[in-house]
């Protein structure tokens, strides 16, 4: 069982759907880069496990989803989307995981660790990552403060795809939301 509290381990907000390649039916990539330096280092999301949510141009959300079967990491879950009736109503979306990267590996782009069948919790936590995850998702006009995950969570931006091959720069760690 996971010992550390933290129901999500990391997420990245409105990332663009046209800088992903979903002509890869199963292997395709979706690749980070930590915003703090600290967390150096790409990685890629494509097999990540949790909640997503799709937005149109203006950032309203018009679609929120899971990904976590066998088949429905989310990568497929979102190369779906791409190519379904919805396909033209989205351009962007955010995603929240509960899989650890794994940072052990030592290659240019890291991938993540499985999630253990139980993961374990409190009350205020579970309640923390829950209102987070609304809040960044949804955006509501009303709240003035962010959500709180808590200093172990680790926002990812995305990188362009013509920049995933390239190592990344100091501007890549700027902490300025789009």
């Amino acid at each position: 069982m996971e010992e550390s509290g933290r129901l999500i381990r990391n997420y990245g907000l409105f990332w663009r759907k046209h800088e992903v390649d979903w002509k890869q039916r199963r292997h395709g990539r979706l690749i980070g880069l930590g915003v703090r330096k600290i967390n150096g280092g790409r990685v890629d999301f494509s097999q990540q496990r949790g909640i997503y949510a799709l937005y149109d141009d203006t950032f309203r959300l018009i679609y929120v989803g899971q990904a976590g079967g066998k088949d429905r990491r989310l990568y497929p879950r979102l190369r779906k989307h791409a190519h379904s009736v919805l396909s033209e109503r989205w351009t962007r979306f955010s995603w929240f995981g509960i899989c650890d990267v794994d940072w052990e590996t030592a290659v240019d782009i890291r991938g993540l660790r499985e999630v253990p069948d139980e993961i374990r919790t409190d009350r205020v936590n579970v309640l923390n990552h829950l209102e987070a995850i609304l809040i960044m998702a949804g955006e509501p006009i009303k709240n003035l403060k962010g959500g709180i995950f808590g200093k172990d969570v680790t926002h990812f931006r995305q990188v362009p795809l013509n920049r995933q091959h390239q190592k990344p720069d100091e501007e890549d760690f700027s902490e300025e939301e789009e």
